[in-house]
């Protein structure tokens, strides 16, 4: 009968070597890859709600605007301005950090017959021009990874006092 002897061998293969090295440099790239994926995300998130601040501020001051000067409202395009305490609009738009704004001033039309209604309802032609209401569109736009991104909100501006 033969005897059977096993060496116990001491360390690892190769083969293990390189298949653990393997291993390691790919969970390394895919958190690699996770990371930069967070930044990014990070970042638009970031400008996304800087913008909807600015839009949603823009909006507030045109609001502040027709409620403490409704006679200065034209049409234009505007961006607002605080000067001694009050709100102002002026002509153009602005930046505020990396985000354009700017608030688009219309005059509105209304049905020329309202069928026994008290107010007629607006109309985009054809009316007449309602003298004590606006509509106002604010405006904002930023550059979010070489895409241009722009979100408005609107709001009819009357004189109810």
């Amino acid at each position: 009968m033969k005897k059977t002897i096993f060496i116990k061998r001491q360390g690892f293969t190769l083969v293990e070597v390189l298949v653990a090295m393997a291993l390691l440099m790919t969970l390394t790239v895919g958190l690699m890859g996770l990371g930069q994926l967070s930044v990014k995300t990070s970042t638009i998130s970031r400008l996304r709600v800087k913008a909807m601040a600015v839009l949603q501020g823009t909006m507030e001051a045109v609001m502040a605007v027709r409620a403490s000067n409704f006679g200065s409202l034209t049409e234009g395009t505007y961006y607002p301005v605080i000067s001694e305490g009050k709100w102002s609009l002026v002509d153009g738009t602005e930046m505020v950090g990396e985000v354009e704004r700017w608030v688009e001033v219309y005059k509105i039309q209304r049905e020329i017959s309202c069928g026994g209604e008290r107010i007629c309802p607006i109309v985009r032609s054809g009316g007449v021009v309602d003298p004590v209401t606006f509509r106002a569109k604010a405006v904002v736009k930023w550059d979010e990874e070489g895409e241009e991104k722009r979100e408005e909100l609107e709001s009819l501006l009357t004189f109810w006092r």
